[in-house]
């Protein structure tokens, strides 16, 4: 079991506050981004899902996604390999 609940489901635009956050999930096996500017390569499609809870939904995709961290020498970029896309998510998740 996750860290805690996604509520999911929604197909417009959200004003979550947390919609463009990366939230670090101890349940997650994938990183998920909400958002395609996440991402530095193609998007490759899928007809994949993902089960959030109750519903299923669905991936738009896999690439390489970028996250910034800071660490105690400054910034550094991370590159994450076959990130999903799903574009109903409210939030982006990295597995740690």
């Amino acid at each position: 079991m996750g860290a805690f609940n996604v509520i999911s489901n929604y197909k417009e635009p959200s004003d979550y506050k947390l919609h463009n956050n990366i939230l670090l999930d101890l349940g997650t096996i994938i990183y998920i981004f909400n958002n395609q500017v996440r991402f530095i390569s193609q998007i490759e499609p899928t007809l994949d899902h993902i089960y959030v809870g109750l519903y299923i939904e669905e991936i738009v995709g896999f690439s390489i996604a970028t996250v910034t961290i800071n660490n105690p020498k400054g910034k550094k970029k991370i590159l994450l390999t076959r990130a999903a896309y799903v574009l109903s998510f409210y939030t982006n998740l990295v597995c740690i």
